[in-house]
């Protein structure tokens, strides 16, 4: 049901600001050339090689011809016995976590937790980032020079509202619908690493007080495979959504946020609905203008054409997706969800 791969190609050039909305998915785009990172790689080596260029302007070059590698993350709830996954607003679960991306750029890092993987992340602060420079063992080549590496995101939804509203003047529109989809942002936490240090001194103290050095060994071993293995799935924090005051609880907001809603559903359809959002780190939209409007009026957050969400994002960071249904009647039926995350390497 779940997919998360690897794969980069040449994207497409950016699309018209409308967004196409299908009840039945486009078809599959056919003769592309998929380099993987690794081959990314390889040809920015070739480039230094053949001209002796420095790092800095191989980036540039790579980056000009838009020869970004990308990760792909997608679900799919038709393979299941339900068809779907129903959101229903008015009660618990209203807001739900349905995917997350790969670390940006950290193309041989793993999970080590599938379980975890799978679910949000626990509803704590981030205690302390990852400086950049130790992220780039899980890289197939030290990360890009550039300072915003992310390039573009496109989100691929299949979902459809209830099918029906009193409101005749909204239906078949997304006006006033309240069945939508938001972006959010996970980051590696390295202060959990540090605190499972901490409790590992603890335990081995207590161990060879109580003089099992067996379970001392054992422990140490397991301890000393975490770290090799860090940053793992349990040290992932949310930097949006955000957290309640106690910081032990996520805050989801009543509302749409603009600057974060990816689509919501037009009103009233009961056809399965194809939506396909592209957003770009050179995206520079107001969005109290006309085009800001016109945004809103396809169903996606006004302030999500100005390129900020992507330019914020950074090397190891998370994409995450989140489906929302608000008050009683709304339900928020998801077939299928899938993100591409292109940054240049």
């Amino acid at each position: 049901m779940i997919n998360c791969g690897g794969r980069a190609r040449i994207p497409f050039r950016r699309l018209p600001l409308r967004n196409p909305s299908h009840p039945q998915p486009p078809p599959e785009s056919k003769n592309f050339h998929e380099p993987t990172p690794k081959q990314c790689a390889e040809v920015k080596g070739i480039l230094a090689k053949a001209a002796n260029f420095p790092p800095e302007l191989t980036d540039i070059i790579m980056d000009f011809a838009e020869y970004w590698a990308c990760s792909v993350a997608s679900i799919d709830y038709s393979a299941t016995s339900s068809k779907q996954l129903s959101i229903h607003g008015g009660r618990y679960g209203e807001d739900q976590f349905l995917l997350r991306t790969e670390p940006l750029g950290l193309s041989t890092w793993h999970s080590d937790d599938e379980e975890r993987w799978l679910k949000a992340a626990p509803a704590r602060k981030l205690g302390e980032e990852y400086p950049r420079e130790e992220f780039e063992r899980f890289a197939e080549e030290p990360p890009s020079t550039l300072d915003q590496p992310c390039r573009k995101v496109v989100f691929e939804i299949v979902s459809r509202d209830q099918g029906w509203s009193n409101d005749v003047d909204t239906r078949g529109t997304f006006k006033s619908s309240w069945t939508w989809f938001d972006a959010g942002i996970d980051r590696f936490d390295k202060s959990h690493t540090s605190m499972s240090c901490m409790a590992f001194t603890k335990h081995r103290s207590l161990t060879l007080l109580l003089g099992s050095d067996e379970e001392t060994e054992k422990f140490e071993e397991k301890a000393s495979d975490s770290a090799e293995k860090a940053p793992t799935t349990s040290s992932i924090r949310p930097i949006w959504p955000p957290l309640k005051e106690n910081q032990s609880e996520y805050d989801h907001q009543l509302h749409p946020t603009a600057d974060h809603k990816i689509q919501c559903n037009r009103v009233a359809e009961q056809e399965w609905q194809h939506h396909r959002i592209e957003w770009s780190w050179i995206d520079n939209i107001d969005p109290e203008s006309s085009a800001g409007k016109e945004l809103e009026a396809n169903g996606r957050g006004a302030a999500t054409g100005d390129g900020t969400f992507l330019r914020s994002l950074k090397v190891g960071d998370m994409v995450t997706v989140w489906g929302r249904a608000r008050f009683p009647g709304w339900t928020n039926s998801v077939q299928k969800i899938r993100v591409e995350v292109y940054w240049a390497s």
